[in-house]
């Protein structure tokens, strides 16, 4: 049986209004996002290249958006020049100075700093040294990671409360029933099945979500990672906003989808996860996991991805041999610092 958001005496007119509400809203957030095109904020940068921002993730978890910052504050926050930031060694040394270091995280369980780049460095192609390399990647990708995850669970929280006050046969607040409707349609469920949309609303264990994004970009050496911050080779089609595969089959027009930045990507990748009739078996097994007790194991669902790519089985045990040899499953229980230890932490 499946639950619904509001009881049985709920009428058309109720579901009319919240439509007319999002609407309404939809269309203020369209007005402002033009505004802020025709006449941009001065001092702000639209597309900031990298952010040490130590502040705690927005309140509002279905805004995708990297926090805008001054150039000068970005000077003095990250303690080096932006163009130096481009650079894998320079990357590095900064981690390194935040007392940032995933053996840490892994044995001890430190926290990892709010620490969210752009763009991967321009030079990682380059370095010699393979384990800096990856080092590195996984130090760039696992705050993105945790910031969209820490994202979705409270989602999911403020989702279990509200299936609770239905399943008690409580009436929902109207501010509530709007939430969910939006969620719904981000989450592209009708909006009167709450179980399904409880089994999208779900995270990415950290281990799945690196492996992928080492093998889908290269290490973060590949053209679309570095040109359009597309960690996960998610495709768009001809009219869609990518980049042209230098070797596509002759007879297709897809392209690789490109983004602003790298937590674009990461959104992008955990909601076609959540989303897509692809996935659903990844989705199911996550959802007995989560029935038994048991804690998300990214090897396991990573069994599931079969249809990601073209190469099927190989492709599953290629990312299964990554999350081995790198002990990332040890990363799965890693958390963003917390707001109390923000000044500890900062630059």
């Amino acid at each position: 049986m499946h639950a619904v958001f509001m009881p049985p005496e709920a009428t058309m007119t109720t579901r009319r209004f919240d439509r007319l509400i999002l609407s309404v809203i939809g269309c203020a957030v369209i007005a402002t996002a033009f505004a802020s095109l025709v006449s941009p904020q001065s001092g702000v940068t639209a597309n900031p290249r990298v952010s040490f921002d130590q502040a705690h993730a927005e309140s509002a978890h279905l805004n995708q958006g990297v926090k805008r910052v001054a150039p000068e504050d970005l000077e003095l926050a990250a303690g080096v020049t932006v163009a130096s930031l481009r650079e894998a060694q320079a990357v590095a040394k900064r981690f390194e100075s935040m007392g940032y270091h995933l053996d840490r995280v892994r044995e001890h369980g430190m926290p990892v700093p709010r620490v969210f780049l752009a763009e991967m460095p321009r030079d990682l192609h380059a370095v010699p040294e393979v384990s800096l390399k990856k080092t590195v990647f996984f130090q760039t990708m696992l705050p993105l990671i945790l910031q969209e995850n820490e994202r979705i669970l409270a989602d999911r929280h403020r989702l279990i409360g509200l299936k609770a006050q239905v399943a008690m046969g409580r009436k929902l607040a109207a501010r509530d029933r709007l939430w969910l409707a939006v969620l719904a349609e981000r989450y592209k469920v009708k909006d009167d099945n709450l179980n399904t949309l409880m089994a999208r609303v779900d995270i990415i264990p950290p281990s799945l979500a690196m492996a992928q994004a080492a093998e889908e970009s290269g290490w973060g050496t590949s053209r679309f990672a570095q040109v359009g911050n597309a960690i996960y080779g998610q495709w768009t089609t001809a009219d869609g906003d990518g980049l042209v595969p230098e070797q596509r089959p002759e007879g297709m027009d897809h392209k690789v989808k490109a983004f602003d930045n790298l937590q674009q990507s990461v959104a992008a990748y955990m909601r076609n996860l959540n989303t897509h009739g692809a996935y659903r078996a990844l989705r199911r097994e996550r959802g007995k996991l989560r029935s038994a007790g048991d804690a998300l194991d990214g090897a396991r669902l990573a069994g599931t991805l079969t249809k990601y790519s073209q190469r099927g089985h190989e492709y599953v045990e290629t990312v299964r041999t990554i999350i081995d040899v790198n002990n990332l499953r040890e990363l799965d229980d890693a958390r963003l610092v917390a707001d109390s230890q923000d000044g500890d932490q900062s630059a």
